[in-house]
């Protein structure tokens, strides 16, 4: 994998470092001394993500994010009649307002398709968007707040399990098995 999703997400729109979950307590630490704003990309980057993975799992929302055809409000686009909820969710997490938190998530949206259409072929086809999306998952994964249990907003309860968001040797390589074996049933990912 040339890129990690999260990372060129955060660096790309200036935002802090983004820290990865404990294995332990599912949460990352807050430091006292950053800011609402600043702590917000910690949530809204791997939900923006996720919200984007399980679109490109359909048929007509992975050809929608490939060819461009989309709305101003990618958000509403991706999230549908969830899109309220998930940005409620966040600005509770993070301490700032839904208004504010809104716009920085589509700015995050709009950013991430941008990453994402240049890191395919030139001749993007089919799954490409849904292919990238899903070997980028265990990099969204291990940066989301199970506190935030995003889950249970987009009624999916594979999203806060923990055992996704395992690292450490023997998980990393059963992670890196799951991409090696194309066998695997791809239908299952996709309640993510």
């Amino acid at each position: 994998m040339a890129v990690n999703i999260v990372e060129t997400v955060q660096k790309n729109l200036g935002f802090p470092e983004l820290k990865k979950i404990d294995p332990n307590t599912q949460e990352v630490e807050k430091h006292e001394n950053i800011s609402a704003e600043d702590y917000l990309a910690q949530a809204a980057i791997p939900v923006v993500l996720l919200g984007l993975y399980k679109y490109s799992q359909t048929e007509e929302g992975n050809a929608e994010l490939l060819k461009g055809e989309l709305h101003q409000k990618l958000l509403k686009t991706i999230f549908g009649n969830n899109t309220q909820a998930v940005i409620d969710r966040i600005a509770n997490y993070t301490g700032n307002t839904s208004d504010y938190t809104a716009y920085k998530m589509e700015i995050i949206a709009w950013e991430a398709l941008h990453i994402i259409r240049n890191n395919l072929s030139a001749q993007p086809a089919g799954a490409d968007i849904k292919t990238f999306l899903a070997d980028q998952r265990h990099n969204i994964l291990i940066h989301l707040p199970a506190s935030l249990k995003i889950g249970e907003v987009l009624h999916d309860s594979t999203i806060d399990d923990r055992t996704h968001k395992m690292e450490g040797p023997i998980s990393s390589h059963m992670h890196w098995l799951e991409k090696f074996f194309p066998g695997t049933d791809r239908r299952k990912e996709e309640n993510f």
